[in-house]
């Protein structure tokens, strides 16, 4: 008998170690990406500029049709998460990359002021310790004279 109820209570024992509340989960995750920007990102179009073999920073990207302009890291660009009344938000580098740590849910993406966005997920899913890559592309507005 003693040894039925000593074995009973180490499986009741057990058991209660494997038991989750219910809900999400604590933690965070990591979601970063790039931002890049079409038509050419700047207050004005840049003229065309030869690239040169070896590192050129400020060589502009061609599109597939050969144009000098075309979607290129947009630095400075703030990106901001919401979830609830919760937002936070992340600024890219000058290479056009961010990333943010965000507390476990669902966040919506969005771009402040003019410029939005014309490719990339509108929401992401945080669970914790997940790296979640999110690239976006934003229409700055602005357009070649014509």
């Amino acid at each position: 008998m003693r040894k039925a109820l000593l074995i009973a209570l180490l499986v009741v024992t057990a058991a209660c170690g494997a038991y989750r509340f219910p809900g999400p989960g604590g933690g965070s995750g990591t979601v970063s990406g790039q931002v890049t920007a079409y038509p050419c990102g700047g207050p004005v179009e840049p003229a065309a500029q030869p690239c040169m073999p070896g590192p050129a920073m400020d060589c502009l990207p061609k599109t597939p049709s050969g144009s000098v302009c075309g979607p290129w890291p947009l630095p400075g660009m703030a990106l901001a998460f919401t979830n609830g009344s919760a937002t936070v938000s992340a600024k890219t580098g000058s290479d056009g990359f961010y990333s943010v740590q965000l507390p476990s849910g669902t966040w919506s993406v969005d771009v402040p002021g003019y410029v939005r966005i014309i490719s990339g997920p509108r929401s992401v899913v945080v669970t914790a310790g997940a790296e979640i890559t999110a690239n976006y592309v934003v229409d700055t507005g602005i357009r070649a004279a014509a």
